[in-house]
């Protein structure tokens, strides 16, 4: 059996990433739930259209710095704050981690935020199958295993290795990069695929507070799924 795993890695890969996937499709269809209600509401719902159009507004003035810290809040300090209240002491992200991710999120919104603008540019803000399908194919099948994936596994294990290039590199050494993106990356587009369609359903100036209140379930997702890879 063990001779057949080390002949078979990317097979082996490929099952911790459906495995992971499996794992995560009741806390994925809350995901779903949540933003298809959002959805609704704001399209149904004047106060909540009212509320929602308020905080577009406040995006588009105050981008990019809107981008960045709400971003980071919902990314580090929100999924911080529940592991202190929810999960023992031992497996909770350190605090000396917690201002270094804070930092990674930030620097990620403004490139989301950036990676909407350029969808929104090449393929529209109409609100059809086609538009939608083609910016969630491009979000998942382009965006992420190129450019969201790499960053999220490097810089969780450059900051959970203390920042400390010998030990990152001793780490990536032990378990490769591909081993580590590919699980991520299915379990991934697991939760991610129905929420981006959900994301571009909303006007574009609130395509990143929607997808930054997904974000603080995902990224505890992220957490119990790398503790227990």
């Amino acid at each position: 059996m063990a001779r057949s795993t080390t002949q078979n890695p990317l097979r082996e890969t490929i099952r911790l990433g459906i495995g992971g996937a499996k794992s995560n499709l009741v806390p994925g269809a809350v995901l779903w739930l949540i933003g298809l209600t959002l959805v609704i509401s704001y399209y149904q719902l004047e106060p909540v259209a009212t509320t929602f159009d308020q905080i577009g507004r406040w995006k588009a003035r105050y981008s990019p710095w809107f981008a960045m810290l709400s971003t980071a809040t919902f990314g580090s300090l929100i999924p911080w704050l529940a592991q202190v209240l929810f999960i023992p002491a031992e497996k909770q992200t350190p605090r000396r981690q917690v201002l270094p991710l804070f930092l990674f999120w930030g620097i990620h919104g403004w490139q989301v935020d950036q990676f909407y603008q350029i969808q929104s540019a090449l393929f529209g803000t109409a609100i059809d199958f086609q538009t939608i399908a083609t910016k969630t194919l491009v979000d998942e099948f382009v965006w992420v295993p190129f450019l969201a994936i790499p960053q999220v596994v490097l810089c969780y294990l450059f900051i959970e290795n203390d920042l400390s290039p010998k030990r990152f590199r001793a780490a990536l050494k032990e378990t490769p990069f591909l081993t580590r993106a590919i699980p991520l990356m299915i379990a991934n587009w697991v939760v991610w695929i129905p929420s981006v369609t959900l994301i571009y359903l909303f006007p574009l100036s609130l395509q990143l507070p929607l997808q930054n209140i997904i974000l603080a379930l995902w990224c505890l997702i992220i957490s119990f799924f790398t503790k227990n890879a």
